[in-house]
């Protein structure tokens, strides 16, 4: 069971034969079709046209209830506050979103004497530039650890209104990917017009949470490197609570 569902993350597209499951998994074309007939009652699959597979409203329950434990804002905004303070900047947690496509949702965020209003934005770019994985570090490091097919969907449209000069291109955002993986942050400058950013994700064992991330106008931020240790830290000290499920930390 569990190396179909594996499959379904990733092939590309939601629909999949059972021909094309078993060559992704080296898995016997009957056994497949055995164990997604077995998780129709379960609605964890569903059959549709031609034969082919998508994951069910089953599958979807199990992820939000998932989702549902994890820790809120009671737990994130100490470490969004302390990092704040630390660094004298914005400090965001973002929380990665299948809807409609990938992107990032704003779950919480500790402003030290800055503000949203602060980023220059449009209520509208506001939303299209902050929910957009291709802007911004934070998107990246999201990005950087999750299957390529879901790259190539988040990258497939347009970058939004209200993004500054400093957005990576297609193949400088994919060529950063596995940097990103090997030091654990990316940093990002003038992605929004006059900041500069750092980000380290929030990992759930090996799959995304999300990402922390820093803001601070780019004349300020002068030590990229003693940000990102401070971010990837509280990326890590939170991603262990996610882990906990939202159990305090021993000592």
């Amino acid at each position: 069971m569990k190396m179909v569902e594996r499959a379904f993350t990733l092939l590309d597209g939601p629909a999949h034969g059972p021909s094309e499951i078993a060559e992704a998994t080296g898995l016997n074309v009957t056994v497949v079709y055995r164990i997604l007939q077995s998780g129709i009652p379960s609605r964890y699959f569903v059959q549709g046209p031609g034969g082919k597979y998508r994951l069910g409203p089953g599958a979807a329950a199990i992820g939000m209830q998932a989702m549902a434990y994890t820790p809120g804002p009671e737990a994130s905004h100490p470490i969004l506050e302390h990092l704040s303070k630390a660094l004298d900047a914005m400090a965001l947690l973002w929380v990665f979103s299948p809807f409609g496509a990938p992107r990032r949702v704003l779950a919480d965020y500790a402003p030290g004497r800055y503000d949203l209003e602060a980023l220059g934005l449009s209520a509208s770019e506001l939303v299209a530039v902050g929910g957009s994985l291709r802007v911004g570090p934070s998107g990246r490091v999201i990005a950087a650890h999750l299957s390529a097919p879901l790259v190539d969907t988040a990258l497939a449209g347009d970058v939004p209104a209200g993004a500054g000069p400093g957005v990576l291109g297609d193949g400088e955002f994919r060529a950063s990917l596995e940097e990103i993986r090997r030091v654990g942050y990316a940093l990002g400058e003038e992605e929004i017009t006059g900041w500069s950013a750092v980000a380290a994700p929030v990992l759930w064992g090996d799959t995304v949470y999300g990402a922390i991330s820093v803001l601070k106008p780019s004349s300020l931020l002068t030590d990229a490197a003693g940000a990102a240790a401070r971010t990837v830290a509280a990326a890590e000290r939170f991603g262990l609570l996610v882990s906990g499920g939202g159990l305090p930390l021993a000592g």
